[in-house]
């Protein structure tokens, strides 16, 4: 080691060390000092980051090193049992999403979590206690508290995280009594954008410098698609995939222990694409958008696949399980969760039950695909900063 780092320039170390896996990375910081110097500089993680984004999602490039990550709470255990994060799936390859591996983080221990928004460039939001917020990389275990102003409150209303391109900034997004409050990591300070006359469902998915959730107006499910642009912080509609006509009559699906009718869009991402998963056809499609010469947007939507329905075999009636996609397999396996209970995969002609070791029975909170990085939330900078 100590040869490379006399005799090799320092831009070509640099290099390879870019294209190396994380983990290897962060191991590697204990080598020698010039490799510390370089692994630890600000402009590396964006190195990598660049790289990460240059990647095909299912190609064996090292920097996809996505997996899911989910928190669980098991019914079975005794009232007041902690809840834990799991983490399976890395690298999105099929044999690693046989085993689940705790995720020990101090800041939650015996302390009541939730997770809070989606992966963005390696980095979540997670509520302690429901009154502190914190935005922390899993990866490097490094973490940052975001304070909480009085018009805010708790922490039950932040549900989303993305990137800011134009200002090199990461923003969160919390929505409280219809009022939309967006806190800027750069300054510190949070602002409020006004009203929106939307209920939105689920965290925001963070793609091309904006955030999009699955939105309703009026109705207590999903039926469209709200996208927050985080450069000029304006929200605009986006055009929902075409319906099937011929689905015309509810259908019954089961969530948990309870029966819904369900006309819901779910947001999922597939590499840097937007993807929407139509609950009624069980149809999945991918979206692209495309800039118009009066300045507006036009939207592609391009159908994936449909999956099967999976019934309640024990129901009188006709009854489906609630379904989930979370993401694709480095093989193009399709990964969905049931009811928030179990884990299936879908090879394009059957589902495939997922055993997976190391969880217990009961049910998980939220689950989201989460892709290491080396950005600190205590040393954020921006892709522009890069010497």
């Amino acid at each position: 080691m100590t040869v490379a780092a006399k005799y090799l320039p320092a831009d070509l170390v640099s290099d390879i060390l870019s294209r190396l896996p994380l983990k290897s990375l962060v191991r590697f910081r204990c080598v020698s000092n010039p490799w510390l110097h370089f692994i630890t500089h600000p402009s590396f993680p964006y190195r990598l980051l660049y790289r990460h984004l240059d990647c095909d999602p299912l190609s064996p490039c090292p920097h996809n090193q996505s997996n899911l990550i989910l928190s669980y709470n098991n019914r079975r255990e005794t009232e007041g049992s902690e809840s834990k994060l799991y983490s399976f799936g890395g690298g999105h390859q099929e044999d690693s999403f046989r085993v689940a591996v705790a995720i020990d983080c101090p800041l939650i221990r015996g302390k009541p979590f939730e997770i809070k928004t989606g992966c963005c460039h390696g980095m979540l939001c997670l509520s302690i206690e429901d009154n502190i917020l914190v935005l922390w990389n899993p990866s490097i275990g490094d973490c940052r508290t975001i304070p909480l102003p009085e018009e805010i409150g708790v922490c039950g209303g932040v549900c989303g995280l993305g990137f800011d391109p134009s200002i090199d900034d990461y923003k969160v997004v919390s929505f409280c009594e219809k009022q939309v409050f967006i806190f800027s990591m750069k300054t510190s300070l949070w602002r409020n954008l006004g009203e929106l006359p939307y209920s939105l469902f689920y965290e925001g998915v963070p793609a091309n410098g904006c955030l999009y959730w699955a939105a309703s107006k009026s109705h207590t499910f999903a039926d469209r698609i709200i996208c927050l642009n985080l450069s000029d912080e304006t929200f605009r509609e986006v055009s929902p995939p075409p319906f099937d006509p011929s689905i015309s009559r509810p259908i019954w699906f089961q969530e948990e222990d309870e029966f819904v009718v369900v006309a819901e869009l779910n947001l999922l991402l597939w590499g840097d694409s937007v993807c929407v998963f139509r609950q009624y056809e069980q149809t999945l499609w991918v979206m692209k958008e495309e800039k118009e010469e009066n300045g507006g947007v036009r939207v592609i939507w391009t159908k994936m696949m449909t999956i099967p329905k999976i019934s309640n075999q024990e129901s009188r009636f006709r009854i489906y399980y609630h379904l989930h996609p979370k993401c694709f397999t480095k093989s193009g396996k399709l990964v969905v969760s049931v009811m928030r209970k179990w884990f299936v995969m879908y090879d394009g002609q059957r589902y495939h039950d997922l055993h997976i070791e190391g969880l217990g029975d009961g049910h998980y909170q939220k689950a989201i695909v989460y892709t290491e990085s080396l950005i600190s939330p205590n040393s954020i900078r921006g892709m522009n900063d890069i010497d």
